[in-house]
């Protein structure tokens, strides 16, 4: 349940990064309050990197204030540190070690030992589901346990802010349900959580608010339904039982209209399109390769969308499809 009556977990005032010349992230302000999960969206060169960096202490804004816990960056690095539990989309554990030795090292990192580091140990093992596996080497886990093992990591010292660049990339459609079930739990007991996804269907489920950035900008922020009310109908999902050859797949996603955009998630496919004439030749399209759809809906178009739509005249020089296809 998010509490909004207490003092924001993490806020960021008209924070702006620059390289050089450039500006990645242009006057962003957000707050997030205790017990959210907030997902960041938004295409290549939105800003996204950059105020994940910025948040996790490793780029220094050009200009801003960013403060977890009430806590400055600037001020106080150390103790900011503290406060922050993060999980890039690399795994930043020692494979070579089991999941017990990871978790001793990191906890005497945060000067955890004794009863206090074997109690919390004990409970993430337990709320990870890791404990069949807590001597075993992290290189013999799968994706989705390594990933676990990291979350464990992150949470060891009971961070204000759970920070997480892409949890799922490479997890298969299991291993997404587990972790997303775990952070849903998290959230619901008070952890603040905020996350970078390329997935709609994630933000969508799981999210409680989710940030557009596009071009260094906020475009939109709200509740899922919030934002997908005020988007028009020109998208269609459906299950798709069995997913065709790689090569009718490439061949399908090259003959799509213009602006148009196929997205394949487990055994779900969602089709995009600019306009309802085109979503039709689309579909056409699709089954006349063999793409053997069942239950087709249509309920809206969503959020990963609204940048192509809202900013349109800022991105004339790219199609919709390629700014849905990319938005890590």
């Amino acid at each position: 349940m998010v509490t909004r009556m207490m003092p924001p977990v993490l806020t960021l005032e008209s924070v702006s990064i620059r390289y050089g010349d450039r500006l990645a992230v242009d006057g962003l302000s957000l707050e997030l309050p205790r017990g959210e999960m907030f997902g960041l969206l938004g295409p290549n060169g939105s800003g996204k990197s950059s105020t994940l960096g910025a948040i996790a202490g490793c780029r220094i804004p050009s200009s801003g204030t960013i403060r977890l816990a009430g806590i400055a960056h600037s001020e106080q690095p150390t103790e900011y540190a503290r406060q922050l539990g993060f999980v890039p989309q690399e795994l930043a554990i020692y494979d070579e070690l089991t999941v017990k030795q990871n978790l001793r090292f990191f906890g005497d990192l945060f000067d955890l030992s004794g009863l206090e580091l074997r109690q919390r140990t004990d409970h993430l093992l337990d709320r990870l589901r890791l404990l069949d596996c807590l001597h075993r080497p992290v290189r013999h886990l799968s994706g989705g346990m390594q990933r676990r093992v990291n979350l464990a990591v992150a949470l060891l010292h009971q961070p204000a802010l759970l920070l997480l660049d892409e949890p799922t990339v490479a997890l298969d459609p299991e291993s997404r349900e587990c972790l997303f079930g775990i952070l849903a739990d998290l959230r619901n007991e008070g952890q603040t959580v905020l996350l970078t996804t390329h997935l709609l269907d994630e933000a969508e489920r799981w999210c409680d608010r989710i940030g557009i950035l596009q071009q260094g900008r906020l475009v939109a922020e709200g509740s899922p339904a919030q934002l997908a009310q005020q988007m028009p109908e020109r998208v269609l999902v459906a299950s798709l039982p069995e997913r065709p050859a790689p090569w009718v797949e490439k061949s399908v996603r090259h003959l799509l209209p213009a602006g148009s955009h196929l997205e394949i998630t487990g055994n779900r496919v969602r089709l995009v399109a600019e306009s309802s004439g085109d979503l039709g030749r689309a579909l056409a399209l699709l089954l006349k390769h063999g793409f053997a759809l069942d239950r087709i809906q249509s309920p809206g178009l969503s959020l990963e969308e609204w940048p192509a739509v809202r900013e349109r005249p800022a991105l004339e020089s790219a199609s919709a499809g390629e700014i849905v296809c990319d938005a890590a």
